[in-house]
């Protein structure tokens, strides 16, 4: 031990027995203030209750893709919300077990249901396993309270589950009103619009455009009749004139009814080549005609232009240029009427193309509307099938199928009471009541300054202590020393006789 320690005790020693008088009243006075605390010390008393939930139940694999069990929370946090509740906490003060110490006050109401949450302890003791325990100096109270907090849990967790369960089925209902109301809503416009629009149908869209193909090519043919009459009536012009001769007739004649059946083969050609490849034999075979016709046609027109050198035309006069006035009349009429004709194509043509407008504009709306139908069919069917499955949800809910609530170790009476006990506040006190007065004393020595030991001269005040001397006892004050230590050795075993006595008392209830 070094010679620090060894002065401290023995300063302590020496102060203590100087101040006997007042350690062994201190000693006395802290003995019975703890053991007046450990008589009056209440007993606490806890009760507790596992619960064990599990969602993995024998449905949950079986109904895999067609129903979908409600989720639970975390296990504490869930307790904690419906035990601690205003709801659970007034369940439980109006209970048998509290109703005789129902406060009437608003405010001791609080007070109360904020002891009993701050007496209640819930913790998850595993994966699926939550613990929940109450504390009271009433035992039966405290396993009373215990058993219907449980019962409280196991109530509310599957009412939770069920309200939520239905509540989600009821928003699916809802929302397949909802989209039927739109889904008839849809189809309605759908059929209005068509039945508006009877006329804009498939059907009527082909007849239009084949329609407007006929008289692209009526108007072609117009055309080309109007080409023909022009050039017949400038030959008759160029023939009244005497720029022209019968023979040029001839060939312009001849070369009119070359045009008009390659007009005719072209016309046909187009309608193979809607159906038909290039390579198809009718459509080589009339590309070879036209082409062999079109050759004829340029050689009448260079037979004609080769005549034109070697002829010298003269006015015709009498019968000759009436029946040429004549026939320029009736190619005069013939272009009018050709015209006229063209101009009705032209107009049909308008007519169709407007018709052919409307048609893509009605299909284009229809198009959207059909969309939109749709859509909303098939949000429609989705939902059906949602809210099946929100039903059969909605049912293992009902049936407690969905969640696995059971009492794995119930609620029993305590016998033991849990926390600081008598025993622990006795050995406290015997152990505490002789330190705390030689800690008392020990302070005195630190604050009041004195020089109590050759030690702290040496090494504090770094002092040479040349001798040192000591009181010398004479035989009275041995006897006077020899009867304090009786009296404190008495007054210690009367405070450890108080002890025993309190102890046997506890224990004899």
């Amino acid at each position: 031990m070094s010679p620090e320690i060894s002065s401290i005790i023995h300063v302590i020693k020496k102060e203590a027995w100087n101040k006997r008088r007042f350690v062994l009243g201190l000693y006395i006075v802290f003995s019975m203030i703890f053991l007046a605390i450990a008589w009056n010390w209440p007993k606490i008393y806890t009760s507790s209750s596992t619960v064990f939930v599990d969602q993995q139940n024998i449905l949950r694999p079986l109904m895999a893709g067609t129903a979908e069990t409600t989720q639970v929370q975390s296990r504490a946090t869930m307790a904690n919300k419906i035990i601690f509740s205003q709801k659970a906490i007034k369940r439980v003060m109006e209970s048998d077990i509290w109703k005789d110490q129902m406060p009437t006050d608003l405010r001791q109401i609080e007070q109360l249901g904020d002891e009993i949450r701050n007496s209640t302890q819930i913790n998850n003791v595993g994966n699926n396993l939550i613990e929940i325990s109450y504390k009271n100096v009433d035992p039966i109270k405290a396993y009373e309270t215990t058993k219907l907090m449980t019962e409280i849990f196991i109530e509310e967790s599957l009412a939770a589950k069920q309200n939520e369960s239905q509540a989600a089925y009821n928003f699916i209902n809802n929302q397949v009103q909802a989209y039927h109301e739109k889904l008839k809503e849809s189809e309605d416009a759908l059929k209005n619009f068509r039945s508006k629009n009877i006329d804009a149908s498939e059907n009527a869209k082909q007849n239009a455009s084949e329609r407007l193909i006929e008289l692209k090519r009526e108007l072609e043919s117009v055309d080309l009749d109007i080409s023909t009459q022009q050039s017949l009536l400038k030959n008759y012009q160029r023939q009244l004139a005497g720029e022209s001769s019968f023979e040029d007739r001839a060939s312009i004649d001849r070369e009119n009814t070359l045009n008009q059946r390659i007009a005719e083969l072209e016309t046909r050609l187009a309608d193979l080549k809607l159906n038909y490849h290039e390579t198809y034999p009718d459509i080589v075979q009339l590309k070879g005609q036209i082409e062999d016709l079109k050759g004829q046609v340029a050689q009448v027109i260079a037979e004609r232009e080769k005549q034109k050198g070697k002829t010298v035309n003269k006015a015709p006069t009498g019968e000759t240029a009436q029946l040429i006035r004549t026939q320029m009349f009736t190619a005069e009429n013939s272009l009018s009427s050709l015209q006229a004709r063209r101009n009705q194509v032209l107009m049909l043509m308008d007519r169709e193309r407007e018709t052919l407008d409307k048609i893509n504009d009605v299909e284009a709306e229809i198009s959207e509307l059909t969309r939109d139908y749709e859509v909303n069919q098939e949000m429609y069917q989705n939902l059906l099938s949602q809210r099946e499955t929100a039903r059969i949800s909605m049912n293992i809910d009902l049936e407690n199928q969905g969640l696995t609530l059971k009492i794995q170790e119930p609620a029993a009476i305590p016998v033991t009471p849990k926390g600081l006990r008598f025993s622990h506040l006795i050995l406290a006190g015997l152990f505490l009541s002789f330190v705390i007065p030689i800690g008392i004393v020990y302070g005195f020595t630190l604050i009041d300054g004195k020089l109590r030991s050759d030690t702290v001269i040496t090494h504090v005040i770094n002092l040479p202590i040349l001798a040192s001397l000591h009181d010398v006892a004479t035989p009275y004050d041995r006897r006077k020393n020899t009867i304090n230590y009786m009296i404190a050795i008495s007054a210690i075993f009367v405070v450890w006789s108080i002890y025993g006595i309190a102890i046997y008392f506890r224990l004899q209830g």
